[in-house]
C-alpha cells in the first residue's frame, strides 16, 4: 500500500509539472484534488510528524510580505507538494531544485529543475554530469536550503565527521559529486632521494651510501701457549755445580685474609719451588698487627715459615693499604747479621725463637718439610743478604710501604708494589710523573753505587703490550688503570734506560700467560687476564759475560696456585760456583 501511494504521488507530481510546461495555470482546486487523492493514513501522519507538519495543515497560498525569493518554499520533500500558484510565480524569477526524498537502499529519485523561462528539465545523476553542480552554484542559497532539507529527513542525527574525512569530502565536492562511495586511497610511499654532490666540473654525482660504523673489534686471546723451560735446577747442580737461586713474587691482596683462607699456601709454595726469596705485595698490614695477639701472626709465621727471615714495609699514611713483605731463606742456620745497613720496620726473626731457647718437635718437622737445599760448591755467603732496607729513601714515597730492597753479594733485589692509578685515574699523574721517575732514578743509583746488577720484582700495575692483555684493542682499556697510554709509555721509558723484562725476553712468543684476573667478573677460569707482575733486570744479569757469577735463566707464572686474584711468578737465577 505504501508503495502504491508513493507511485500515485509521483504521477500527480509529473502531472503537475506537465501543467506548468503547457503554460496552464494550476488552480487551487487541483491542489485540493491532489490532497484529496492522498487520504490521511497512519503512515502519512507519521510522515508529516517526522517533518514537524500536520497532515491537515493548509498549504500556503502566498509568500509573506517580509519573505524574499530565497526564503521561498525549500523543496517538495518538506511539504509533500508546494502551492501551485506560489510555485508558478516563484519559477519565473529563480530556478527551483526539487529534492527527492531520501530512501535507504532504494534507487535515486528523479530530479527536475526549472530554468529562467519556466521550462522543466530532467537532470541526470551527479555521476554522469556536473550540470546540476554548476546550476546550483548560481544559487548558493537554494543549495544550502536543499542540504538542510536533506539533513532534516533523517530520523537520527548524523555523527560529526572526523577532520580527515571532512577534508577528503570537501576535496571530493570541489572535484565533482559522485554517487558511488569514495574509496580511501593508500598514500604512496615516500621514496628516498639519493644524495648527490657536484664535482669541480659541475657534474652531478651520486654520493656513496654511508656505511654504518661497526664496533671496533679487539683481540680475545685466552689460550695459554706452551712454554719451553730453559732451566733445570737439578741438572745444573749435577752437571755444573751451579746453585739455582729462586725468587717468587705474589700479590696476596691482604695478608691477614690470605693466611686465614689459605693457611698452607705460602709454606707449600716455598717447599715446591725451593724458594730462596718470597716477595709479597699488598699485604695491608700495620706494624702493630705483627705483635697483635688476636691476629696470631707470630704463631703463624713461626709454624709455617720457620726457615725464613721475614721483613715488612707497612703503610703509615693509610691503614689497611698497600704494604710489602719479603721472606728470605736462612742458609746454614744463619739469620740477620748485626751492623747491617738500612732502616728496618719489623722482622719476624725473633718470633721463630721459642721460649727458653728450645726447639719444638713440630718446628723440626716443619723445617724438615722445607728440606735442606744443597748449595753445592757455591759459597753460602753469596746466598745471604748483606742488607735489607724497607724504605726507598725518598720521603715523598716512603709513607705507603711500597718497597723492600735486599742487597745480596751478586745483585740487588727490590720488592715493589707500584701505585695503582685508581678506578678514575685520579693517581695517574702521581704514578707516571712522580713515582715511576723517582723509582727509576733510585734503581739506577743503586746499580751505579753498588756496581752490581739490579732486579726489581712485583706488581707493577701495567700490562705493557698486546701480549700482556687478553682483550687488547677494547675501548675501555685506554681509560683503565694499568692499560693507559701514559702508564705504558712510562714503563717503556724504564725499559729503555737499560733494563729488561725477563719473561718477555726469555719467552718472546708466549701468549696467554697472565698474572691477574678479575674475580668479580669470574675471568680466571676462561683465562681473561692481564700480566701485571714482572721481573725487571739489568742487562748485565741476563746473559753470560766475563766474570758473571749470577745469570737469569728462566721466568714463568704459576696460574694454578689459588689464593688471590693474582698468581705467583717465578724467577730462576744461576749462581755459579
Amino acid at each position: 500500500m505504501a508503495i502504491s501511494r508513493k507511485l500515485n504521488s509521483a504521477l500527480l507530481l509529473v502531472r503537475y509539472f506537465c501543467c506548468l510546461h503547457s503554460s496552464v495555470s494550476p488552480t487551487a482546486s487541483s491542489a485540493s484534488a491532489f490532497r484529496a487523492h492522498r487520504p490521511v493514513s497512519t503512515s502519512t501522519t507519521s510522515f508529516h510528524r517526522r517533518r514537524g507538519l500536520s497532515a491537515f495543515a493548509p498549504l500556503p497560498t502566498s509568500l509573506p510580505p517580509s519573505a524574499s525569493v530565497h526564503q521561498s518554499p525549500r523543496c517538495l520533500s518538506d511539504y509533500s507538494i508546494c502551492n501551485p500558484s506560489l510555485l508558478s510565480s516563484f519559477a519565473s524569477t529563480s530556478p527551483i531544485t526539487v529534492m527527492p526524498r531520501r530512501s535507504s537502499g532504494r534507487a535515486s529519485s528523479v530530479a527536475a529543475s526549472a530554468n529562467h523561462e519556466g521550462e522543466v528539465e530532467e537532470t541526470k545523476p551527479a555521476s554522469e554530469t556536473t550540470a546540476t553542480s554548476s546550476s546550483s552554484a548560481k544559487s548558493p542559497a537554494l543549495k544550502g536550503a536543499a542540504a538542510k532539507s536533506n539533513s532534516g529527513s533523517d530520523t537520527k542525527p548524523k555523527k560529526k565527521a572526523s577532520p580527515k574525512k571532512a577534508k577528503s569530502k570537501a576535496k571530493a565536492d570541489s572535484d565533482g559529486a559522485s554517487s558511488e562511495p569514495a574509496q580511501k586511497k593508500a598514500s604512496p610511499k615516500k621514496r628516498k632521494t639519493k644524495a648527490t654532490t657536484t664535482d669541480d666540473s659541475g657534474d652531478i654525482k651520486e654520493k656513496a651510501p654511508k656505511k654504518k660504523a661497526k664496533a671496533a673489534e679487539h683481540q680475545r686471546w685466552t689460550e695459554r701457549t706452551p712454554l719451553t723451560r730453559h732451566w733445570n735446577p737439578a741438572t745444573a747442580m749435577s752437571n755444573h755445580g751451579s746453585y739455582t737461586f729462586t725468587v717468587i713474587s705474589w700479590n696476596v691482596a691482604g695478608l691477614r685474609t690470605f693466611i686465614k683462607k689459605n693457611p698452607d699456601a705460602l709454606s707449600e709454595l716455598a717447599s715446591k719451588y725451593q724458594a730462596d726469596v718470597i716477595c709479597l705485595q699488598e699485604t695491608k698490614l700495620q706494624v702493630d698487627n705483627l705483635e697483635d695477639p688476636k691476629l696470631k701472626l707470630k704463631e703463624y709465621f713461626s709454624e709455617k715459615m720457620e726457615g725464613y727471615d721475614a721483613h715488612f714495609s707497612c703503610s703509615v699514611e693509610k691503614k689497611g693499604y698497600s704494604g710489602t713483605a719479603m721472606f728470605i731463606r736462612k742458609h746454614g742456620g744463619g739469620g740477620e747479621e748485626e751492623g747491617k745497613k738500612g732502616k728496618k720496620q719489623a722482622t719476624l726473626g725473633a718470633f721463630f725463637a721459642k721460649k727458653g731457647g728450645e726447639e719444638s718437635k713440630a718446628n723440626d718437622a716443619t723445617a724438615n718439610d722445607f728440606g735442606v737445599k744443597s748449595t753445592g760448591d757455591v759459597q753460602v755467603a753469596h746466598l745471604q743478604p748483606i742488607d735489607v732496607a724497607t724504605e726507598l729513601g725518598m720521603s715523598a714515597h716512603d709513607g705507603e710501604g711500597r718497597t723492600i730492597t735486599a742487597e745480596f753479594p751478586l745483585f740487588y733485589l727490590t720488592n715493589v708494589y707500584v701505585p695503582n692509578s685508581g678506578q678514575k685515574l685520579e693517581r695517574l699523574g702521581y704514578r707516571t710523573n712522580s713515582w715511576d721517575k723517582d723509582f727509576l732514578t733510585k734503581m739506577q743509583q743503586l746499580e751505579k753505587d753498588g756496581d752490581k746488577p739490579i732486579i726489581w720484582v712485583g706488581d707493577l700495575n701495567v700490562a705493557f703490550d698486546e701480549k700482556d692483555t687478553w682483550n687488547e684493542g677494547a675501548k675501555h682499556l685506554a681509560k683503565s688503570a694499568g692499560t693507559t697510554a701514559e702508564e705504558r709509555a712510562s714503563f717503556a721509558e724504564q725499559l729503555g734506560a737499560g733494563y729488561i723484562d725477563a719473561f718477555r725476553h726469555l719467552h718472546p712468543e708466549g701468549r696467554g700467560h697472565y698474572s691477574y684476573w678479575s674475580q668479580r667478573a669470574g675471568n680466571r677460569e676462561p683465562n681473561k687476564g692481564l700480566r701485571l707482575d714482572y721481573f725487571v733486570c739489568s742487562k748485565g744479569i741476563m746473559g753470560d759475560g766475563d766474570g758473571t757469577k749470577a745469570i737469569v735463566r728462566d721466568s714463568y707464572m704459576v696460574p694454578d696456585q689459588l689464593g688471590s686474584d693474582h698468581c705467583p711468578i717465578v724467577l730462576e737465577i744461576e749462581i755459579k760456583k
